[in-house]
């Protein structure tokens, strides 16, 4: 039998590597955050329009019920985790409620959000 040529091999070897880097490029993809679309979008527009009302704990909670709706249905990781952070928060209030808020508003305006 015929030995494969060293040209042949390093064809091969450089496909392999190629095909290699491919399949790490779209894995640490599926964990970063992706950009707005409509449920994210959702989220944020209906955060910045129900935080400045939300003063008391069942204002606070009832918006974090909506927005975590809206945002469970996002594929943005970053605004998904930012509201969930929210509606922990939520029930306290305080500096938590406004570090939460501010960290949601950062997180949307990250994705390509503008406040309508």
């Amino acid at each position: 039998m015929k030995k494969p040529s060293r040209r042949l091999v390093t064809i091969i070897v450089v496909v392999v590597l190629i095909i290699l880097a491919l399949c790490v490029a779209r894995s640490r993809g599926k964990d970063a955050p992706t950009g707005l679309d409509a449920a994210g979008k959702q989220a944020c527009d209906d955060f910045a329009a129900g935080y400045p009302k939300a003063s008391t704990k069942p204002e606070r909670l009832t918006l974090a019920d909506k927005v975590t709706k809206s945002s469970g249905k996002t594929g943005n990781k970053e605004i998904q985790e930012r509201a969930a952070d929210m509606g922990q928060a939520a029930s306290a209030g305080g500096s938590e409620w406004k570090t939460a808020a501010e960290n949601l508003t950062a997180a949307c305006k990250k994705a390509g959000w503008t406040a309508p």
